[in-house]
C-alpha cells in the first residue's frame, strides 16, 4: 500500500467517504493511480477504476477556458460587459448594508465574472447578505429550467457589492455559460464540445451520460441540498438520489456553466495536461503561450484577501481567470508551492496543477455535505514525493 492508498484508507475507515479514485503524475509519468473503498457504502460495492463522476464546480475551469478561446478569436474581451449580451443585466442593483438598493457604478465585465468579483453570490454563502435571495429562488436546486431561464432569474437578484470591489464565490460561471451561448448562437454543450472536449479528446465528459454508461456513474453520498454545501457539520455517509438535482440524461440535461458536467479521471487528466502546457496531447496549442501564462496569473489584489468560502479561508491563494492559484505558500495550511493552481467540486472532487514542478493530481469521489481535508492531504503527499 503506497502513501496515497494509506491516506484514502484513513478517510474510508473513519466513515468520511465511501471510496476514492485518484491519479498523480510527475513530468506526465504516473506516480500513483488507484482506487480504494466502495462505490456504494450501504451495499459495500467495491469501487472499480474508470467511474463517471458528477464534477460540479470542476466544470468552471473548462467553461472559463472556452471563454478564453473566444477572447483569442476576438469574439469577446475581458472588457466585454454582460449587459451587451444579456440585456436584463442593465437593471441590476447592489444591496447596501442599510437594506437599500443602489445603482451600479459600472457594468459587470467578463473579467469580473471570470474572477468572481462581479458581486454575484451562491445559495450556500454563509454570512452573505444576498444568499437568502438565491435560496428563495432555488437557483441551484432546479435542473428543470434552462440556462437562459436560470440566468434571467439571477438578473432579478441584488448584488452583494459593486462589481470589482470584492471577491465572492458565485454563479458567475453560469452567467459566462449563457454569455457564450449568446455569442456563439449555440447551446453550451455544443460550445464546450467544439472548443475544449473534442480538441482534448475528452470523450467521457459531457452534461449527460449515455445509457450504455449509466452503470459507471458513482452513486452519491451525503446531502446534495445546494443550500447546505458549506458546513462544518458532516452529513451522514448514506446513499442519496442525485438525479433529482443533477440528472444524467433526459430532455433537461442540466446545462450549467458552473456545475453541470460529468467526467472521469482519465478525461480530466487530459484537461490538466492542457493546463500544464497550453497544448493537447499531440502537442498542438489550444491557446497561445502568451495567453496560457496570462490566464493563469493571479488577478486578485491583497485588499480582497484572504479568499473565503463562507467561514473557510483559502489561505495563501489568489484567483486567476480559471480558478485558485497559490501566491504565498508561507500562508498555506498544507504542503504546496507558489503557482500551484486548480479547483474542486461540491462532491469532494479536486485537482491541482503545478507548471513549475510538472505535477498534476486529481481525486474523485461522490460525497456532499461536509468539510473534509482529503484534498489537502493528497496534494501534500504528492509534493512530499517529488
Amino acid at each position: 500500500m503506497d502513501q496515497f492508498s494509506r491516506v484514502a484508507k484513513k478517510y474510508v475507515d473513519k466513515g468520511l467517504i465511501a471510496g476514492l479514485e485518484w491519479e498523480i503524475r510527475h513530468f506526465n509519468k504516473v506516480v500513483s493511480k488507484d482506487v480504494y473503498g466502495y462505490s456504494d457504502i450501504e451495499n459495500k460495492t467495491i469501487l472499480k477504476p474508470g467511474q463517471i463522476y458528477r464534477i460540479y464546480s470542476m466544470t468552471k475551469p473548462i467553461v472559463s477556458v472556452a471563454a478564453i478561446r473566444l477572447i483569442e478569436a476576438c469574439k469577446l474581451s475581458l472588457y466585454s460587459t454582460v449587459q451587451e449580451f444579456i440585456p436584463s443585466f442593465k437593471y441590476l442593483k447592489v444591496l447596501r448594508s442599510d437594506g437599500d438598493l443602489e445603482r451600479l457604478k459600472r457594468p459587470i465585465t467578463l473579467a469580473d465574472l471570470l474572477t468572481h468579483t462581479a458581486g454575484l453570490s451562491y445559495n450556500f454563502n454563509m454570512g452573505c447578505s444576498v444568499a437568502q435571495f438565491y435560496q428563495q429562488e432555488n437557483i441551484l436546486n432546479d435542473p428543470d429550467i434552462s440556462l437562459e431561464e436560470m440566468v434571467d432569474k439571477i438578473a432579478t437578484l441584488p448584488l452583494a457589492f459593486q462589481p470589482g470591489e470584492a471577491w465572492r464565490y458565485s454563479v458567475a460561471t453560469d452567467v459566462i455559460g449563457r454569455l457564450l451561448e449568446v455569442v456563439e448562437n449555440k447551446k453550451l454543450n455544443d460550445i464546450l464540445r467544439e472548443q475544449i472536449l473534442t480538441p482534448l479528446e475528452m470523450k467521457d465528459t459531457a452534461f449527460s451520460v449515455s445509457k450504455t454508461n449509466i452503470t459507471k456513474i458513482m452513486p452519491m453520498h451525503g446531502d446534495p441540498d445546494a443550500n447546505k454545501l458549506i458546513s462544518f457539520q458532516q452529513a451522514p455517509l448514506k446513499l442519496v438520489d442525485a438525479e433529482k438535482s443533477h440528472p444524467s440524461n433526459g430532455e433537461f440535461i442540466n446545462l450549467r456553466g458552473g456545475t453541470g458536467l460529468f467526467s472521469t479521471i482519465d478525461d480530466y487528466q487530459l484537461f490538466c495536461n492542457f493546463l500544464l502546457s497550453g497544448k493537447d496531447k499531440n502537442g498542438t496549442p489550444l491557446i497561445s503561450k502568451t495567453m496560457h501564462d496570462f490566464m493563469l496569473t493571479n488577478r486578485i489584489s491583497d485588499q480582497m484577501l484572504p479568499l473565503r468560502l463562507g467561514p473557510i479561508a483559502l489561505s495563501g491563494y489568489g484567483w486567476n481567470l480559471i480558478g485558485r492559484v497559490m501566491t504565498d505558500k508561507g500562508l498555506a495550511m498544507s504542503l504546496t508551492e507558489n503557482g500551484e493552481l486548480g479547483w474542486s467540486g461540491a462532491a469532494s472532487t479536486y485537482f491541482w496543477v503545478d507548471r513549475e514542478n510538472h505535477l498534476t493530481g486529481i481525486i474523485m469521489t461522490q460525497y456532499i455535505g461536509g468539510y473534509i481535508t482529503i484534498a489537502d492531504d493528497f496534494r501534500a503527499t504528492s509534493y512530499s514525493l517529488i
